[in-house]
C-alpha cells in the first residue's frame, strides 16, 4: 500500500518547485514543503529543525499540527532524540515504535501533552553539510511509515534546502550591492576622528578593546557629540566588517510603526501590510544593529528588544513563527537612563542587558583643545562641497569659537561653518561670519532652537566640577566626599545619575 498515488506526488511536489522559484521568502516556502509533505506521507504533525551550532542544538523553525505553536519553544541538543542523532549522524531513521528505541527523547511529547508513536526523520543538507532535518511524527491510521515515505520526505527535503540556499543567495546578493554602493560613495569606512584631546583618544581606546568582541556597548552623550560616529568605528573595527551595519533613529519613528521597522510583519498583519517585510534585525543578520535615541522606545518595544538581547529570537508583526537572529547591538541615548529606570520610562532589566560597556562621550565645550582642528576640517569639506575657497579662520573668529559654549556639540560646530563658508565674502572667515556671540549659550535669533534648560545646565556644571575634584583625589570617592562636604553614598549616585567615568 503506497502512501498516495504517484501523480498526486508529483503534483505536490511541482507544486513546491514553482513556489521556490517564484519566492525567496523562506518562512513561507518551509511552511508550505511541511504541509506538502503531512498530507503526501499522510502524517499527524510535522517539524524542521535547523542546527544552531553556538548553542550545538537545534530550534524548531517550522512545526505543523495541533502542538506546533507549543512545540517552537523547546530546543533539542546534539545528539539527543530521533532528531539530534539524525542531526549529528546525518542519517535518515524510521522508528515504527519510539516505545522501542533508546534514542527517542519523550520529554517534549510529556510537556506538551502529545502521544508520539512512530518518527520518520530525513537530514537536511546544504552542499553536503548538514544544517537541520525534517520530521514526521505519527501516520494516520495508525500504520508505520515505510521506505517509501522515507523516500519521499527525502524529496523534500531537497527542495528545503533549495528554498534554503535561494534565500542565502538573494541575502548574500542584496547585501554585497548594498556594500558596493557604500564603496562607491566613499561610505564604506567611518570618517575619521578629529581631535587632539586626551578626552577623546581615551573614548578611542575603550572603543578598540570593545570592538573585537560581540560586548553590547551603550553610547552615551548629549545630542551631536558623534555617538553614531563612534557607533560606526566599532563596527568597522570588529569582526562583523563584511557584514551590514543597521541604524534605526528610535525617535524618528512613529509608536505605531517601530515594532514593524525593528522586526518586519507577515503579509496581512494589518491593512496595508499586502507583502512580507524583513525588519531591521533580519536586515542586520550577521553584522550589527546601531539603535539611536534608544531611550524614546515605549515599554511594550522594549520589552521585546530584551527578548532578542537575551534569546536572539523575536517574532514578526502578524506571525507565529520564531525566528534566531545573530547581530551585534550597539545603542545610544542622550538621556539618563538611570533616571529613566527610576521614573518607569525605562526598564531595569533591559537597562542592565545594555549597560554591559557603556562609553560616556562628553561635550565639546569639556574637550576644547579640538574645536580648531573640527573646524579646519569642516572648512576644507565644505570649500569642496560648496566649491568655494576660503583660505582660513581669523584668529579673532578662532578665539571665539573656542569660548563659544556649543549647546549643539559637533553637530552645532559643523552647521555653523558650513553656514560661514557659504556667507564668507573674503578669503578668511572672520567674527562677523560665525552668527554666535562669546557671552551666549546660544546661536542668534536666526535659526535658534532652544537650548539647554536650567537643569541641563546645573547637572553639565555638577558633571565637570565633580570629576575634577575626583581627579584632583586620585579617583578615591571617599576624599572626594570630603572634599565636597558631601556623603560617600550621595556621591555615588551622583556619579551614576551625572553618568560620571574615569574613561
Amino acid at each position: 500500500m503506497t502512501s498516495s498515488t504517484p501523480s498526486k506526488d508529483l503534483e505536490e511536489i511541482l507544486k513546491i518547485s514553482m513556489l521556490i522559484n517564484s519566492t525567496f521568502e523562506t518562512n513561507e516556502v518551509l511552511n508550505r514543503i511541511m504541509d506538502s509533505a503531512n498530507r503526501v506521507v499522510k502524517a499527524e504533525a510535522s517539524s524542521i529543525l535547523l542546527i544552531d551550532k553556538k548553542q550545538d542544538s537545534l530550534y524548531f523553525y517550522v512545526a505543523l499540527g495541533d502542538k506546533g505553536e507549543e512545540v517552537k519553544k523547546f530546543t533539542v541538543k546534539m545528539g539527543e532524540g530521533i532528531a539530534g542523532w539524525v542531526a549529528k549522524h546525518s542519517k535518515p531513521l524510521l522508528v515504527p515504535d519510539v516505545q522501542k528505541d533508546d534514542r527517542w527523547f519523550k520529554d517534549i511529547s510529556k510537556k506538551v501533552n502529545y502521544q508520539t508513536k512512530s518518527i520518520l526523520c530525513v537530514p537536511l543538507k546544504l552542499k553536503d553539510k548538514t544544517i537541520g532535518v525534517l520530521e514526521v511524527i505519527n501516520k494516520m491510521g495508525g500504520n508505520s511509515f515505510s521506505l517509501e515515505d522515507q523516500s519521499l520526505l527525502e524529496t523534500f527535503s531537497n527542495l528545503a534546502a533549495i528554498s534554503i540556499q535561494n534565500a542565502r543567495s538573494y541575502q548574500d546578493i542584496k547585501f554585497e550591492n548594498i556594500n558596493l554602493k557604500k564603496e562607491l560613495s566613499h561610505s564604506k569606512l567611518p570618517q575619521d576622528f578629529i581631535g587632539e584631546s586626551s578626552l577623546i583618544k581615551e573614548k578611542l581606546e575603550m572603543v578598540d578593546q570593545v570592538a573585537p568582541t560581540n560586548t553590547t556597548v551603550l553610547l552615551l552623550g548629549e545630542s551631536g557629540t558623534g555617538k553614531e560616529l563612534f557607533a560606526e568605528h566599532v563596527h568597522y573595527k570588529s569582526e562583523r566588517v563584511g557584514k551590514p551595519l543597521i541604524k534605526v533613529n528610535c525617535a524618528a519613528i512613529p509608536e505605531n510603526l517601530i515594532e514593524t521597522e525593528l522586526f518586519g510583519h507577515v503579509k496581512g498583519a494589518f491593512t496595508n501590510a499586502v507583502t512580507d517585510k524583513m525588519g531591521k534585525f533580519e536586515l542586520a543578520g550577521g553584522g550589527t544593529i546601531f539603535l539611536d535615541e534608544i531611550g524614546e522606545l515605549s515599554y511594550s518595544i522594549q520589552s521585546k528588544l530584551l527578548r532578542v538581547l537575551q534569546d536572539h529570537t523575536f517574532e514578526r508583526v502578524g506571525g507565529t513563527t520564531t525566528r534566531k537572529v545573530d547581530i551585534r547591538l550597539i545603542a545610544a541615548t542622550n538621556k539618563n537612563l538611570y533616571e529613566e529606570v527610576s521614573k518607569n520610562r525605562f526598564r531595569e532589566d533591559l537597562f542592565f542587558r545594555l549597560n554591559v560597556f557603556p562609553i560616556f562621550i562628553p561635550p565639546l565645550r569639556e574637550r576644547r583643545e579640538d574645536i580648531a582642528p573640527l573646524a579646519e576640517y569642516f572648512l576644507q569639506r565644505f570649500n569642496r562641497e560648496l566649491k568655494k575657497s576660503v583660505k582660513g579662520i581669523t584668529p579673532e573668529a578662532m578665539n571665539l569659537l573656542k569660548r563659544y559654549y556649543w549647546p549643539g556639540n559637533v553637530r552645532e560646530l559643523q552647521n555653523v561653518i558650513e553656514r560661514s563658508v557659504v556667507l564668507c565674502k573674503g578669503t578668511e572667515i572672520g567674527r562677523k561670519d560665525l552668527y554666535i556671540e562669546s557671552d551666549s549659550i546660544s546661536v542668534k535669533s536666526i535659526d535658534i532652537d532652544p537650548v539647554l534648560s536650567l537643569k541641563n545646565a546645573v547637572n553639565d556644571f555638577k558633571r565637570g566640577y565633580i570629576t575634577k575634584v575626583l581627579e584632583k583625589h586620585g579617583w578615591k570617592q571617599t576624599k572626594a566626599s570630603e572634599s565636597l562636604k558631601i556623603q560617600r553614598t550621595y556621591l555615588s549616585r551622583l556619579i551614576n545619575e551625572l553618568n560620571i567615568s574615569k574613561i
